[in-house]
């Protein structure tokens, strides 16, 4: 049985003592916990405002993706995407950082920028390698505000570019669109950056934006002009070709300048309005703002009349064509083409008022100024309205009535031309009907019978001159081979023959006396027919003078 281990009596005591305290590896954990609420205060402090901007539609942005930039700088992202209550729009919640929130305003703009292609060119290329994106401008104020409706493309101009917005109206928008080039001088200057139709109006307002320094020559006076295309205009000066740029050929543009009939005037302030004129020569013509409106009523058609048509007095512009209607009277069934015309007075005189305007034209009118409808083009049929003072006109008045006062007009020379021509022509039918009937009724063929055989008998006598002639040649050849009295028998002989000869000769005279006697049968037939040929004449006559002065007349017609 072994003996259990002793255990030695010198083993030294053991002092176990009590300490307090952090271990160090609680640092981590709280260091930790710091960093994160450092973080998290970081987030707080540098986030920026949520705000939902409502699109047309989400095509090319995608939720917590899509970024927010402004100027190709990162300060915001896309996070949550939902249909609108109505489900008409797209509803788009929107993260800004700190900073850009600083300088959000209640004119905020927002919109997507992606890929485009239009007559202006090609724009967003960039977001074929870095994605769709939102745009944005700040605005210029600082007002508190949460929703925003984004737009539909993205803005021509950069949001810090500087420059003037100028609005000009138009009857049409044409060939303009957005980003169409405007023109000073042939040079670029700025761009058509937004257009909208006017309800009230019914007029299409542009937004251009001018560049600086450029917009400086904008001044109030200035005039802008559609410079879509090109002018070819032809003049007693020659052939005139215009063109601001191949740009605005393709794709239409805007040009503008002041006028050098006109005063500079003061610089333009941004937004002011402007009308747009249809081509440059509309802008070197002289603008009146008096017009004193009338209606004209023409005798005959007036096909080729159309609204637009310029009125001039000796040959200068003085108004236009403005409507051109048709009307019955339902008791007395008379159809009329009213023709509303506008006139200028200070075409006249540029100091005259509208008062003195209109007691001046009734005085014209008096004194036998009328309208007249004339050819302006033979070659189109186009039509304009003259007014010319009538020499001899019957008195006549503008006369007022319910809506518009009626002036007096007169006939053209061409209104009578149509008849003239059908009276030359019935002339001429007239004589041709005669002259057949003369050739049918034998009368002409007796008269030639009658001539011939009066030329027949003058030849009768002609040739018996002649042979006495010959008898006489040989008489006197005879007085020289034979003696005095041989030739006194010969005298005698050749003295019968000549009175045998006088004696014919006086009855082939005595014949053509009684043809041309004053009241025989001959004399009358050939004056007769001369009096017919001669009408012929003078009716064939009139006619050559009538189509010299008036080729169009057999073309035109009424």
């Amino acid at each position: 049985m072994s003996n259990p281990i002793e255990q030695p009596d010198n083993l030294p005591d053991i002092d176990v003592r009590e300490e307090r305290g952090i271990s160090p590896v609680w640092l981590i954990p709280l260091a930790a916990v710091a960093i994160g609420l450092w973080l998290l205060f970081q987030t707080w402090y540098e986030k920026g405002p949520t705000i939902t901007v409502q699109f047309p539609s989400a095509e090319g942005i995608e939720a917590g993706k899509t970024e927010v930039r402004y100027k190709a700088v990162t300060v915001g992202k896309l996070r949550t995407l939902r249909l609108s209550d109505d489900l008409k729009t797209i509803e788009a919640t929107l993260e800004l950082n700190k900073e850009i929130g600083r300088h959000l305003g209640s004119d905020a703009r927002f919109w997507v920028v992606s890929p485009r292609v239009n007559r202006s060119g090609v724009s967003g290329l960039s977001t074929f390698f870095s994605g769709t994106y939102v745009g944005m401008n700040p605005g210029t104020n600082t007002d508190d505000q949460s929703f925003y409706v984004g737009e539909d493309r993205p803005p021509v101009i950069a949001p810090s570019e500087s420059g003037k917005r100028f609005f000009l109206l138009s009857d049409s928008l044409g060939s303009m669109d957005v980003g169409a080039p405007v023109f000073y001088k042939q040079l670029q200057v700025g761009e058509v950056i937004d257009y909208q139709l006017l309800q009230d109006t019914s007029q299409v307002r542009m937004e251009v934006f001018v560049r600086d320094p450029y917009f400086d020559f904008v001044r109030t006076t200035s005039r802008f002009w559609n410079a879509s295309g090109a002018e070819f205009k032809m003049s007693a000066a020659g052939a005139e070709f215009r063109m601001e740029s191949l740009a605005s050929l393709l794709i239409g543009g805007i040009a503008f300048e002041t006028p050098t009939s006109l005063s500079t005037g003061e610089i333009s302030k941004d937004g002011d309005t402007f009308p747009l004129y249809n081509k440059y020569s509309d802008t070197q013509e002289k603008q009146f703002t008096q017009r004193l409106y009338y209606v004209m009523y023409f005798k005959g058609s007036v096909r080729g009349l159309s609204v637009g048509a310029p009125l001039e007095f000796q040959g200068i512009p003085v108004g236009q064509v403005e409507n051109i209607d048709i009307r019955m009277d339902r008791k007395s069934l008379d159809v009329k083409v009213p023709i509303l015309v506008s006139i200028q007075p200070q075409n006249f005189d540029p100091e005259i008022g509208q008062g003195e305007a209109e007691t001046a034209m009734n005085k014209l009118v008096e004194k036998g100024l009328r309208a007249k409808l004339e050819t302006g083009s033979l070659l189109t049929g186009q039509k304009l309205i003259t007014l010319s003072m009538e020499k001899d006109a019957e008195p006549e008045k503008i006369v007022k009535t319910q809506f518009y006062s009626e002036f007096p007009t007169a006939g053209s020379a061409f209104d009578d031309l149509p008849l003239m021509a059908t009276d030359i022509m019935a002339s001429l039918q007239e004589t041709l009907d005669s002259i057949q009937k003369l050739v049918k009724s034998g009368k002409l063929d007796k008269t030639v019978d009658n001539v011939n055989g009066v030329l027949t008998e003058a030849e009768k006598t002609i040739n018996a001159a002649k042979d006495a002639i010959k008898a006489a040649e040989q008489a006197i050849k005879t007085v020289d081979k034979n003696t005095l009295p041989s030739v006194t028998k010969d005298v005698n002989q050749i003295t019968i023959d000549l009175g045998k000869t006088l004696q014919k000769i006086q009855g082939s005279m005595a014949q053509v006396d009684r043809m041309t006697a004053q009241n025989s049968p001959t004399q009358f037939q050939l004056k007769e027919m001369l009096e017919e040929v001669t009408s012929a004449s003078r009716s064939v006559r009139s006619l050559t003078e009538t189509l010299q002065r008036n080729p169009s007349s057999l073309i035109r017609g009424k």
